[in-house]
């Protein structure tokens, strides 16, 4: 009932009121509805509103002048709370049933005394009715939901939108992404497994973007392509007079870089022993040592490594140290190659040709015959070889549609036979050395297409295949595959 109603004319002036304004004090946090029926001591209905003969299907005036006793008697209401408060003189709330309209109506009955505590009137007041307040709690339940999966679809979306070279539609992926989710702001090293080309470094990069770490910095070392005697100095940093050569003011290394961020290391698998010994203590402790400093440095940083090696087996043969895996391996994160999730593929060769058209200033798009090809391929350089493929081909196509035509020759499989490998026949012992392991190097990377398979080939290390080959095989060869 509206607040500013006035009662004046309504009740004889010795009527005592505060049980009436008890009920309309807003403290009570009570809902009113505009319907009011008003009775004398003996049950004859005086008045009503007209919200409530509207709303309950009564015509103008047909119920005032009746008695309340016998509007029950005759079941029009079951039960009457006006005829309850003459019975029981006292405040009646209960749930009354209007049975004409079949409305359930909770309702509000009040005595009111004359100063000489004789009753002579009862006033009811409706609330919300029952199917209203069912109503309400059911499409408050349904906002409840509703706003619960909003919040979820912008946080995810919120978390998507800090990584944007993250792109997947498989459910291998999504799963991967709520792993993401729910460990990117904890303190734990993070494991990235998966073979070369996955994207784990864009993982990385995506976790420390997500975390409370992102506007620190996010240091990234490959550990494949430090040189094995400089791999210390370049982790640790060192102090002037280090070593020969060393720079006149010493040098921060990667892992302080790192304080109050994300320290990086890829291809963890290839680092040499006494530098593991030095990482799990590092691990442990948060300080480092610089090379001929004796100075403790304190540092904070969250750690996330990756390698494509399979480190249980690597620990089982002795190579790498199984106090240093456990502190490692505390949430492993495995991404899945890209033959296992073809799924992606459109996606992510889609993302790529938008970025390197806007890098070139060109406008180009993929035929269908072209798209067939990207599925059924097997993509041993995953997405690091699609990535440079879709680069490479808007670089030379000219047509506005790139096509299987402009596939290079090691996808199409019409390449030339490589020469016979031989050794040069002039040159210092050392040149003909170099040329000799040159072809090598070349006829084993053009067959095998990875650092990786080219190690397995030759019976070098990771670490060395990896050098050797960004030495022997240029850009543009190392173009198509990771």
């Amino acid at each position: 009932m509206a607040q500013n109603t006035n009662f004046s004319g309504i009740f004889d002036e010795d009527i005592n009121l505060k049980g009436l304004f008890d009920i309309l004090n807003p403290e009570n946090n009570l809902v009113l509805a505009d319907d009011m029926m008003l009775s004398d001591a003996k049950g004859t209905i005086l008045r009503v509103s007209e919200t409530y003969e509207r709303n309950f299907g009564f015509a103008h005036n047909s119920i005032v002048g009746k008695s309340a006793f016998d509007l029950e008697a005759d079941g029009t209401f079951t039960p009457c709370i006006t005829a309850e408060v003459i019975r029981q003189k006292r405040k009646i709330t209960a749930t009354q049933t209007i049975n004409h309209t079949h409305r359930n109506v909770m309702t509000v009955g009040i005595p009111l005394f004359d100063d000489n505590g004789e009753l002579k009137y009862a006033v009811c007041f409706n609330t919300v009715s029952m199917e209203q307040i069912n109503t309400i709690q059911r499409n408050y339940r349904h906002l409840q939901d509703s706003l619960q999966q909003y919040s979820q679809e912008i946080a995810e979306l919120r978390t998507r939108a800090t990584s944007t070279t993250l792109v997947f539609k498989s459910h291998s992926m999504q799963r991967l992404w709520t792993l993401i989710q729910n460990t990117a702001n904890t303190k734990a090293n993070i494991l990235i497994t998966g073979e070369t080309g996955v994207g784990k470094s864009a993982v990385a990069k995506a976790i420390h973007a997500m975390s409370n770490r992102s506007e620190g910095p996010f240091i990234e070392v490959n550990c494949a392509v430090l040189h094995e005697n400089l791999i210390e100095s370049e982790l640790f940093g060192y102090e002037k007079g280090a070593f020969t050569g060393a720079a006149s003011g010493g040098k921060i290394g990667k892992i302080e870089l790192a304080n109050h961020g994300t320290l990086f290391l890829d291809e963890i698998g290839e680092l040499p022993p006494h530098i593991q010994s030095k990482l799990l203590q590092l691990i442990q402790e948060k300080t480092i040592e610089r090379l001929s400093g004796t100075r403790k440095i304190e540092l904070d940083f969250r750690l996330i490594v990756a390698t494509n090696r399979n480190l249980e087996e690597e620990v089982q043969r002795g190579l790498f140290r199984s106090d240093l895996f456990y502190r490692l391996n505390v949430i492993r994160i495995h991404i899945p190659p890209l033959r296992q999730r073809k799924e992606d593929i459109f996606p992510l060769s889609h993302q790529f040709l938008a970025r390197f058209c806007g890098e070139y200033g060109k406008n180009l798009t993929f035929s269908p015959r072209f798209l067939n090809f990207l599925e059924r391929y097997e993509w041993p350089g995953n997405v690091r070889q699609l990535e440079n493929l879709i680069e490479r081909l808007v670089i030379i196509v000219q047509d506005p549609i790139i096509d299987v035509t402009a596939l290079p020759q090691e996808y199409t499989g019409q390449e030339e036979p490589l020469p016979a490998v031989l050794p040069e026949r002039s040159g210092t012992l050392a040149e003909r050395m170099d040329a000799y392991e040159r072809q090598i190097i070349r006829e084993s990377y053009r067959r095998c297409g990875t650092t990786v398979a080219v190690a397995r080939d030759l019976g070098i290390s990771q670490a060395t295949a990896a050098r050797k080959i960004a030495k022997y095989v240029s850009a543009a060869e190392r173009g198509g595959v990771s």
